[in-house]
């Protein structure tokens, strides 16, 4: 067994692995999450008229997520099962549930010599890391209390206090969404592929709602996020289709 994995292990190092991120080459990933973040944080500069086309739209969703905050969340009432049932099922959306499914894209990828698969897992894992900073960043900045009784406040205890955990936004709408949009963008003519994954990001994004784990606005924000990062990230990594 241990021969096999020793085998394994050395065709994951060398395959594909002559220059550009990698196992064989850490280095390089750090430098490209590094100009990633450079990136995503100075794109609000970069933004052109024909933006406006989605800007809008976004600007206009998320504002009316935050108008009806309260009132969606009161409307789901106290639904024992129905929540308990939605955190179970969000799991699976979770940062570190998702960095698995993008590690182990990249490993059978390595495993079966698919290149492209391989590429597909660890720009999946870039992405999600990627959007994990950003999302730990806002929830630094925003310190949003969790739900209370239908209610929360950003900065509750002043500008000054700062909570790793803090409610917005959502950092299992960012993952699932970020995963989500660099498979459908390496396989962008497998239409029902792209239908399970981005049918896969809606669920947990729901879930994440009916689970009163997060507002809508919360979810609205993280899965814009999510999405628009994993599709940076593969415009600026993934190799040409042909």
């Amino acid at each position: 067994m241990r021969p096999v994995l020793g085998l394994f292990f050395a065709a994951a190092l060398g395959f594909g692995q002559k220059e550009g991120c990698g196992l064989a080459h850490p280095g390089e990933c750090l430098k490209d999450v590094v100009n990633d973040q450079a990136g995503i944080w100075t794109s609000p500069l970069q933004v052109k008229k024909k933006d406006a086309t989605w800007l809008v739209p976004l600007a206009l969703s998320t504002a009316l997520a935050f108008h009806f905050d309260t009132q969606a969340e009161n409307a789901l009432g106290n639904n024992a099962k129905l929540t308990k049932c939605s955190m179970e099922v969000a799991r699976f959306g979770s940062p570190y549930a998702t960095a698995g499914g993008g590690a182990a894209l990249y490993l059978v990828g390595i495993g079966l010599k698919d290149k492209h698969l391989a590429e597909t897992g660890r720009l999946g894992v870039e992405a999600l890391i990627d959007a994990s900073l950003v999302v730990g960043a806002l929830k630094l900045a925003t310190d949003r209390e969790r739900l209370n009784n239908g209610q929360s406040s950003f900065w509750p205890n002043g500008a000054s206090s700062f909570v790793v955990n803090s409610s917005f936004p959502s950092g299992h709408a960012a993952a699932s969404w970020a995963l989500a949009r660099v498979i459908a963008s390496e396989y962008p003519k497998n239409k029902p592929l792209r239908v399970a994954v981005y049918a896969f990001a809606t669920a947990i994004s729901v879930c994440r709602i009916t689970g009163k784990a997060h507002f809508p606005s919360d979810v609205v924000v993280g899965s814009a996020l999510g999405y628009l990062i994993g599709g940076y990230v593969t415009r600026h990594h993934a190799e040409p289709l042909n």
